[in-house]
């Protein structure tokens, strides 16, 4: 039997290549650098300085969930203890100044959750959090239980990251308070994101606006509420957000790391060092209108009056031709085009073949691989076996019946042996018998 394989269509790529580049949407965007993406496929539709290095402020807490995810995803209900070392707070100016402290050392006023020393917390209410209300006590809490101490899950957490894919970051802290090497940029941002948004717990922490924080053996209950305007009732409110990030230092600015979806379409947007909050909300709805607002279009990249593709098989009279039913169209945003490749799989092709009859199938992926879609392809004309191939099959039959019944075979002529032997005993006995019979009678 033929084996399935993938032929590269150099006449399909060469049609390919000539399709033109992804055209990136044109928006106004208040931002020094932003970007925004396909959640699903990682496309890009617009950027502006994606890959300038900047600082993250919070956003940086949406790494910390990830890794503490990555890590330590079946144990959200594990018991995590508040150290000292993890809460331990100084001065805005001593912090950034004196380089006595090191760089997850927290700030007096910074963002937080009113964390106390020895105070026991699920995992799970610490994501919440360091993911709603920013929490940088949090974000120190959950790097010190996942890693045994925050310098050691700085080191595992930009290991991971660069794993990822994000080669321009380096953070050196887990919550986003100011450090000179503590950089980042839209792109990586938005690679992040897109990671977290395929965790299920993570993209339902992300979407929630409210959520009880329970009662600890050191506080009451109390309410973990949303930093994100995009999702919460008021003049920043976006209908389709559904996550994930705010943060804001004075040497970042305002900066904005949003997911929306509509209509099926995820999209993820990221903005940074804006002015004020009203930018860099504004930035984000900005490039979310005009990505749900993009039309998709149609492109032919075969006409199956004209595209037409052989095969040799051994034993054939000629090569097996095979043709489309349809023409093949592609559908996509003109902002997320990409270059499609094609490949035919063959299936394991049996002679005589009856023209109509499926052979194949013309595959489409992108230039990464990803699969788009598959259209089969049928036999233009009937195909017969050479007198040769006729021959050599009829030869390859008759072995294959004399090896699968030669105990059949065996038996049978043993049975005829058997049968002679006896014939032929049976054949003497009666012929001395004749003679006895004819012999001269003796007197009594």
């Amino acid at each position: 039997m033929m084996k399935c394989l993938y032929v590269v269509l150099l006449c399909a790529l060469l049609f390919l290549s000539s399709l033109s580049e992804a055209k990136q949407l044109q928006c106004d965007v208040p931002a020094p650098a932003a970007i925004l993406i396909n959640a699903e496929t990682g496309a890009i539709l617009y950027e502006k300085n994606a890959h300038q290095l900047q600082f993250p402020a919070s956003t940086t807490k949406i790494a910390t969930a990830l890794y503490a995810l990555e890590k330590k995803g079946s144990f959200l209900q594990s018991p995590v203890v508040a150290s000292a070392e993890a809460l331990g707070a100084v001065s805005t100016q001593i912090r950034r100044s004196s380089g006595a402290h090191p760089s997850y050392r927290l700030e007096f006023g910074g963002t937080h959750i009113g964390l106390k020393v020895g105070e026991i917390l699920p995992l799970r209410d610490l994501l919440y959090g360091l993911m709603l209300s920013s929490g940088n006590d949090a974000a120190n809490v959950i790097a010190e239980y996942v890693s045994g101490s925050v310098p050691h899950f700085m080191e595992e957490m930009n290991t991971f990251l660069r794993a990822s894919g994000c080669l321009h970051t380096h953070f050196t802290n887990p919550h986003g308070l100011p450090d000179p090497s503590h950089v980042t940029t839209a792109y990586d941002l938005a690679q992040m994101a897109r990671v977290g948004m395929k965790n299920v717990f993570f993209r339902q922490v992300v979407k929630t606006v409210s959520c009880p924080r329970p009662a600890t053996n050191k506080q009451p209950e109390s309410v973990l509420v949303q930093t994100n305007g995009l999702l919460k009732s008021g003049p920043y409110y976006y209908p389709y957000a559904i996550g994930v990030k705010t943060g804001y230092t004075v040497s970042a600015g305002q900066a904005l790391v949003a997911a929306a979806e509509k209509e099926g379409r995820n999209l993820i947007a990221v903005a940074l060092n804006c002015d004020d909050k009203a930018s860099r909300y504004k930035a984000a709805v900005a490039l979310f209108e005009a990505g749900f607002n993009e039309k998709k279009v149609q492109r032919k990249l075969f006409a199956k009056e004209y595209h037409h593709f052989t095969k040799e098989v051994k034993g054939a009279k000629s090569p097996v031709e095979a043709i489309l039913q349809n023409d093949v169209y592609v559908e996509y945003y003109p902002s997320e085009e990409a270059d499609f490749q094609a490949a035919i799989k063959w299936d394991a092709i049996h002679l005589p073949t009856i023209a109509g009859e499926k052979v194949g199938q013309l595959q489409i992926k992108d230039v990464h691989g990803v699969f788009y879609n598959s259209f089969p392809i049928y036999a233009a004309k009937d195909i017969q076996k050479t007198f040769i191939q006729v021959v050599v099959d009829v030869a390859d039959s008759t072995q294959n019946v004399l090896r699968h019944h030669k105990q059949l075979i065996g038996l049978g002529f043993g049975c005829i042996l058997l049968g002679s032997i006896f014939y032929r005993q049976h054949r003497k006995k009666k012929a001395h018998g004749k003679n006895w019979g004819v012999g001269p009678k003796r007197d009594s």
